[in-house]
C-alpha cells in the first residue's frame, strides 16, 4: 500500500521537456533548435503506412480514459496518472512512427531554412509540428505509468521515497520514449523497465555514496582540533552535538535536495559550487525547478535550526544543542 505521496502530475514533466521554442527577433537572424528522433527511410515518401498511422493517431488521441484507472490500493491522484487506455502494439507502433515522423518533417523544413531567415509561416509549421509529436509522446508516456508505479513500489527505501522514485520513474519514461527505437520489433514496455529500474539502481548508488561521503567528511572534521583549545569558543560536546545535527538535517531532505544543497553551497565533497543549470542536466529537469527545490531545501533546513535551536547554541546561550 503507497500511502504517503504527494499529488505527481504527468504535466509537471511535460513542462520539463517540452522543445524549445524557435526564436526570430528579426528576419535576418534566428537560432534554430536540436531535434532528434529515430530515422526511418520510409519519411521520405508518402505511404499508405502513414496515412494509416495518422488515423490511428488521431483515434488513440482523442480516446476517452479507461475505465480501469489503475491499483485500487494507489491514492485517488495516483489511480488518476493511471487512467489513459493500454496501447496494443498496432497503436504503440503507429505512435512511434508517426512521433518520430513529424520531429523528421520539422527538422527537415529548419535544415531547408540553413543560410536564410525562415518567414513567420515556416517557423509556425515547425511549432506545430513538435507541439504534435509532444502531445504523442506525453499519450505513451500516460499509458505506459502504471509500469512506472509497479516497479518503484518495489524498490521505496526510507532513502528513497516513493515520490522521488516515481518522479525519476517517469522523467526516466519520458526519455526513453525519446530513444526508443520502434523499428527494432519489440514492446516499448520492454525497453521501458530496463531502464527504469537502470535508473533507480543508479539513484541508490547515489544515496550510498553520498552518505559514505558524509560519514568521511564527518570523521575528517572530528580530528581537526583547535590550534588553542582555550580560545576556542565551542566545546567538544558542542562539536560532536553539531555534527550529529548536520546529519540528522541533511537525512531529513530528499535526495534530490540533499545533492542540491551540497552542490550549491560546496558542502562534502563538493569542493566547487554548482550552477543551477549543470545540477539541471545532471537531475533532468529545468533550471527553474532547481532553483525551486533548493530554495524549498533551504526553507526546511531554517526550519530544522530553529527546532534544534542551533542559532542560541551557536550564539554561546545554552552551550548546548537541543531539540525543542
Amino acid at each position: 500500500m503507497v500511502a504517503a505521496a504527494s499529488n505527481t502530475d504527468i504535466g509537471e514533466f511535460s513542462q520539463v521537456s517540452e522543445f524549445p521554442r524557435l526564436r526570430s527577433e528579426r528576419r535576418t537572424s534566428w537560432t534554430p533548435i536540436e531535434i532528434q528522433y529515430i530515422d526511418s527511410p520510409d519519411f521520405q515518401e508518402a505511404t499508405d503506412e502513414a496515412v494509416n498511422d495518422k488515423k490511428i493517431v488521431d483515434l488513440v488521441l482523442g480516446s476517452g480514459t479507461s475505465e480501469n484507472s489503475g491499483p485500487v490500493d494507489l491514492p485517488r491522484h495516483l489511480q488518476r496518472m493511471c487512467e489513459s487506455t493500454l496501447l496494443t502494439p498496432e497503436q504503440e507502433a503507429a505512435l512511434f512512427r508517426e512521433m518520430n515522423r513529424l520531429k523528421w518533417q520539422a527538422a527537415s523544413l529548419q535544415e531547408s531554412c540553413v543560410g536564410i531567415a525562415p518567414d513567420r509561416k515556416t517557423i509556425k509549421k515547425i511549432h506545430a509540428l513538435l507541439d504534435r509529436a509532444m502531445k504523442i509522446r506525453d499519450h505513451i508516456t500516460q499509458s505506459n505509468i502504471r509500469l512506472v508505479i509497479s516497479i518503484v513500489k518495489k524498490y521505496v527505501t526510507p532513502q528513497l521515497t516513493f515520490d522521488e522514485m516515481l518522479s525519476d520513474g517517469v522523467l526516466t519514461l519520458m526519455q526513453a520514449v525519446e530513444k526508443f527505437d520502434y523499428s527494432r520489433g519489440y514492446r516499448f514496455s520492454t525497453y521501458a523497465y530496463r531502464s527504469i529500474v537502470h535508473g533507480i539502481f543508479r539513484a541508490t548508488s547515489v544515496v550510498r555514496d553520498d552518505r559514505l561521503r558524509f560519514t568521511e567528511d564527518a570523521d575528517r572534521l572530528a580530528d581537526i582540533a583547535p590550534e588553542d583549545p582555550s580560545r576556542s569558543s565551542m566545546s567538544n560536546q558542542l562539536w560532536e552535538q553539531l555534527r550529529g545535527l548536520t546529519a540528522t538535517m541533511l537525512d531529513r531532505l530528499d535526495r534530490r535536495e540533499r545533492l542540491i544543497v551540497r552542490s550549491r553551497y560546496a558542502l562534502g565533497s563538493h569542493r566547487k559550487v554548482r550552477t543551477l543549470q549543470s545540477l539541471a542536466d545532471r537531475l533532468g529537469i529545468s533550471k527553474e525547478r532547481v532553483r525551486q527545490l533548493e530554495k524549498r531545501a533551504v526553507s526546511k533546513l531554517n526550519g530544522m535550526a530553529s527546532e534544534f535551536k542551533l542559532e542560541e547554541a551557536l550564539s554561546g546561550g545554552s552551550g548546548t544543542v537541543s531539540c525543542m
